[in-house]
């Protein structure tokens, strides 16, 4: 399917990252009145991975857990929609940093191998050793286990089928209105998202890529971006402009009636294009 009036609009990031709070207004976030409802409890669990050699993924993990009213969570099969977009580009990163811990470690396991992810005091939250990512093949499935804690966080277990390392196929730049054609390895679920962002400096005088088309694809192998809507990406010089792709999936508990527990793993891969 190709798209050639993509409207304008800001996507949020793939991930929960840190403590939010997003019912309506900032206020909604202060508890320090006995009128507002009762917290829930969310911990976040996230996989990132790029590929390694012998088809593997190399990745890190991080958890969080913090008390909000509400929060936006990402779910991979709600973004299998075929739709592409303008945003701009985000360049700033912030580490993910949570309120409370809910035992010792997070575990993941898969096959043969268990990962501890232990708690950081300092930044609260939890994370894999961050010099020594983990590797994984193609179909394994994680488990996650968290210990949880009395009065806090419950125990919990839930597991996900890790984002297998996303093979891209040359992308050839179109001429004229041809459409520009990205293809890689499908996954064989119905769970699977991809993510393709191209980006570019819009105006050309931009220090650096400053725009992007973003799409939310089904992961099956194939799309096509419409050579009208390349206008600005073939403007911009060349060194400014570049494309990653994302596979992700999701996963997601109710541990109780008012605690969640969500669980994400992606893989990146960056496309080289080809005259």
């Amino acid at each position: 399917m190709a798209h050639v009036a993509l409207p304008r609009r800001i996507r949020s990031v793939v991930t929960v990252v840190g403590t939010l709070c997003v019912a309506g207004t900032l206020a909604a976030c202060d508890s320090t009145t006995s009128t507002n409802p009762p917290q829930n409890s969310y911990a976040a669990i996230n996989i990132r991975a790029v590929n390694a050699p012998n088809g593997q993924g190399s990745a890190r993990a991080t958890g969080v857990i913090f008390d909000a009213y509400n929060v936006s969570i990402p779910v991979s099969v709600q973004q299998r929609t075929d739709q592409c977009l303008y945003a701009g580009v985000d360049t700033s990163t912030a580490l993910p940093t949570g309120a409370y811990k809910a035992g010792s470690a997070i575990t993941l396991s898969y096959g043969t191998t268990s990962v501890s992810m232990p708690y950081d005091s300092v930044n609260f939250r939890y994370a894999s050793p961050a010099a020594s990512p983990f590797r994984y093949a193609a179909g394994d499935v994680v488990q996650a286990t968290i210990p949880g804690v009395a009065g806090g966080f419950p125990a919990a277990t839930i597991s996900l089928r890790l984002a297998e390392p996303l093979i891209p196929g040359a992308i050839k730049l179109p001429t004229g209105t041809e459409p520009m054609t990205f293809t890689w390895n499908a996954a064989s679920d119905s769970l699977s998202a991809i993510i393709v962002s191209l980006r570019y400096a819009n105006p050309i005088t931009s220090s650096y890529a400053n725009e992007q088309i973003y799409c939310a694809l089904n992961d099956d192998g194939l799309y096509q971006l419409s050579g009208a809507a390349l206008t600005a990406f073939f403007a911009s010089p060349a060194d400014k402009r570049s494309l990653v792709m994302t596979r992700w999936r999701t996963n997601q508990l109710a541990t109780s009636a008012t605690s969640l527990l969500h669980i994400s793993s992606s893989v990146d891969t960056t496309i080289r294009f080809t005259p």
